[in-house]
């Protein structure tokens, strides 16, 4: 069954993600006080909804209650992220992300029922560091959590001519492939198919350490 996310607060960051999933077919629940926020992403959304998250009734109305994922992508002051997470939990939501603007409030939000607190702006300088380190050997990279990221692998030359299931991507390289387009022009598949034979021109969609073991194909 498909997830259905509920994004408070349709700004920058919120309007762009909740594009992003609307357009993967994940049912999407945009709310934001400002109307003019709420009609950019109406034509695409699920459900677009102007309402106050601090206010659990509004919530109710738009049909938050119904979310898997709940996430506060606004800019507002502490204490009205503090009173949008606990809404959502009281409305039974698990798995609450937050957006905030400083390291000092982090600790507070994942005190309050937060389950991950993002900083966009570090966030993306690690992102943008991470793919200048390692522009000769992946296309983009997102970190997925503490764990793990996600990462667009281009082919290495001794890859080329062999079929995934020759190679031990897992135990020599530190990753496993879970999507694969044959070209930059293609859409990634997530049937990986192991007598799949690499071309120079196949691109793999791959999860691997965040922190990078010693084996890792990411190593420096």
């Amino acid at each position: 069954m498909s997830k259905k996310i509920a994004v408070l607060g349709l700004g920058l960051l919120g309007s762009s993600m909740a594009r992003a999933l609307a357009e993967t077919g994940i049912e999407v629940i945009g709310v934001d006080k400002n109307i003019e926020h709420v009609e950019e992403v109406s034509d695409v959304v699920t459900v677009a909804v102007q309402a106050d998250f601090t206010k659990i009734d509004q919530l109710i109305d738009a049909g938050v209650k119904e979310a898997d994922i709940g996430v506060i992508a606004s800019g507002e002051r502490l204490e009205s992220t503090i009173l949008g997470i606990m809404n959502l939990e009281r409305l039974g939501i698990n798995e609450i992300i937050v957006k905030t603007a400083t390291e000092d409030y982090k600790e507070v939000l994942l005190r309050v029922g937060a389950t991950r607190v993002i900083l966009p702006e570090i966030e993306m300088g690690r992102h943008l560091a991470y793919e200048i380190i390692h522009h000769d050997k992946i296309l983009s990279s997102y970190q997925f959590d503490e764990q793990y990221r996600i990462s667009e692998v281009l082919m290495e030359d001794e890859w080329v001519g062999k079929s995934i299931n020759e190679i031990p991507f897992r135990s020599d390289y530190g990753f496993n492939i879970i999507g694969i387009k044959p070209t930059a022009h293609d859409k990634f598949s997530i049937s990986v198919d192991p007598n799949y034979v690499i071309t120079k021109e196949s691109i793999f969609l791959v999860i691997h350490e965040a922190n990078e073991p010693h084996n890792s194909f990411f190593n420096i």
